[in-house]
């Protein structure tokens, strides 16, 4: 088996090149600086990846010869009823952290897009990210790095309120005070200059990072209207695209996304998509998306998210890391 593994990796090399028409969805969290990948610890270190992986990886797509757009390329796509040929790529970072302004030099530097889906709750408040809250404290406390796993999962099933109100019960609210540029969201300022660049796309986040899967229709559609109505008054444009937290949507969550205006909406499951979308279908609201690319495997693991769906898949088991999870710690 693992010489099959290994031959396998070493065929991917060739995959690397434009073939049939699709688009690969990278999705990201946290942009790292290049000398503190680990986050000093203030962040949960779910997914290292710096601003020097965003430029290799930019530069070693283009040596490929792989293209990159955004979302409204994928709605301009869909009307027009053709696409390019060959593999494109998709940038996507999420939460809207304000360590992702970093980015917006090695979009410029390579004239790349990429698209920002953003919490819109943090930027309103302020506050860290409740995960960042729970590893800090945690660790400040000497528990585990394992048993926090088991509790973060534990608290995805619980809606927003609920993960914030047993935070501040067992830490203090002080605890949601960011410690530095690492771990707090951007600010309404930021957000407002960051989407003017044309390199640029806003998406929604929701409101509160909620698990939309888990809330009654009423709470997925506050959450996903109330962030498309604040991220309008803040960058002046309402999102066409979302990106749903953990990847938590059901057939009622798409329909709600619909109808409060999106166009696009991706998940977390490994595959690649076709160019462009079946609309017609539905598909363009659920597209698949490989999250968590590692700062120390990231040259292998971009070969598998242009390779095959079944091999992305094969890898994920392989491995036991998750790519369904966007927001899922490697531990």
């Amino acid at each position: 088996m693992r010489r099959l593994v290994k031959a396998i990796d070493l065929g991917l090399a060739h995959i690397m090149r434009p073939a049939q028409s699709g688009v690969a969805i990278l999705g990201f969290h946290g942009l790292m600086p290049d000398d503190g990948a680990d986050g000093d610890g203030t962040v949960d270190p779910y997914q290292p990846f710096t601003c020097c992986d965003l430029d290799r990886l930019i530069t070693s797509a283009r040596a490929a010869g792989l293209r990159f757009i955004c979302g409204r390329d994928l709605d301009r796509l869909a009307t027009g009823g053709r696409a390019d040929s060959g593999t494109a790529i998709w940038l996507t970072f999420d939460d809207g952290y304000a360590n992702n302004l970093g980015a917006l030099p090695i979009l410029r530097k390579h004239s790349v897009p990429a698209t920002f889906f953003i919490t819109s709750g943090a930027v309103a408040s302020g506050d860290a990210f409740w995960w960042d809250v729970l590893y800090r404290e945690g660790r400040r406390r000497n528990q585990s790095i394992q048993a926090l796993a088991a509790r973060r999962e534990a608290l995805k099933a619980c809606p927003p309120a609920a993960i914030r109100a047993t935070l501040i019960a067992d830490f203090g609210e002080t605890a949601f005070r960011p410690c530095g540029d690492l771990d707090r969201p951007m600010t309404a300022p930021e957000l407002s200059a960051f989407a003017r660049d044309p390199l640029v796309e806003i998406g929604n986040h929701t409101q509160n990072h909620a698990i939309l899967s888990i809330l009654p229709e009423a709470d997925q559609r506050r959450e996903i209207a109330g962030s498309q109505d604040f991220l309008a008054r803040v960058t002046g444009n309402a999102p066409q695209v979302i990106a749903y937290p953990n990847g938590g949507a059901t057939p009622a969550t798409l329909r709600i996304a619909g109808e409060s205006g999106l166009m696009t909406g991706v998940t977390c499951l490994p595959h690649r998509n076709a160019l462009p979308p079946h609309q017609s279908s539905g598909e363009q609201m659920a597209l698949g998306r490989f999250m968590g690319l590692r700062h120390d495997a990231m040259e292998r693991e971009t070969r598998l998210a242009f390779a095959t769906p079944a091999l992305a898949q094969y890898n994920a088991v392989r491995s036991r890391r998750p790519l369904l999870d966007p927001d899922m710690p490697h531990d």
